[in-house]
């Protein structure tokens, strides 16, 4: 596969979006539950870190449970993340009810390789923010496997061309930051900008289980 066709997948993400917006809505409820507790704390950890890193306001202590409300957080945000990149690759009927995801094997071999990613792509912001996009893209072949993983499937090394992973690139990182550009540039509120984040977030896993989808297609047509 020499290159992925970026427009057909960006319109693909918008149609399977508007189509299963209900069913999205339906898969999200338990990762919205669990992921509650360190919603409601968020604003006041968001103080919390202003005083220590700009030295605004009193320093105050974290809130009590604190790290087991952003463990909580960190498995709704998987749990998610699964359920989409199944309902894309497997259909509806590989997602529970209510969108629920219980600790097994499978999700431990996802948490595994997706911290290992979370860690390679968010350690050179300290170094440079130009560095994220560059790290994403070296990394596209092995984050592959998330989708692989979440769909019950074991791990594999996934050969991709240059222009393959610049085109998933374009299709997961683009559209977010062009998004993202445009709210601040508009200089919209609060809750416009947390909406978007949140349409983000499913913006990325459904094109990125997409392009997952038209790669393993590629490659197996190839093989035959």
């Amino acid at each position: 596969m020499t290159n992925i066709p970026i427009r057909q997948t960006i319109l693909a993400t918008l149609a399977f979006t508007f189509s299963n917006w209900q069913k999205l809505l339906e898969m999200s409820i338990f990762p919205l539950l669990a992921a509650i507790p360190f919603i409601t704390i968020l604003p006041e950890l968001m103080t919390i870190l202003q005083s220590q890193l700009f030295g605004v306001g009193e320093i105050q202590e974290y809130p009590r449970f604190y790290e087991l409300y952003l463990l909580l957080f960190d498995y709704a945000y998987m749990a998610l993340i699964i359920n989409i990149y199944r309902f894309v690759v497997s259909g509806p009927q590989s997602v529970a009810r209510l969108g629920v995801v219980f600790p097994n094997l499978r999700l431990g071999r996802f948490f595994l390789l997706f911290i290992v990613l979370s860690i390679a792509t968010q350690f050179p912001i300290f170094i440079s923010p130009f560095l994220v996009p560059i790290i994403y893209f070296l990394l596209i072949p092995i984050s592959l496997n998330l989708v692989s993983l979440a769909n019950d499937m074991s791990y594999k090394k996934i050969k991709l061309s240059l222009s393959v992973q610049f085109g998933v690139l374009i299709i997961k990182l683009g559209v977010p930051v062009v998004l993202v550009g445009l709210i601040i540039l508009l200089g919209a509120g609060e809750i416009i900008f947390w909406s978007a984040m949140l349409l983000i977030i499913y913006w990325m896993a459904i094109s990125f289980a997409l392009c997952y989808k038209v790669i393993m297609a590629n490659n197996s047509t190839q093989n035959h």
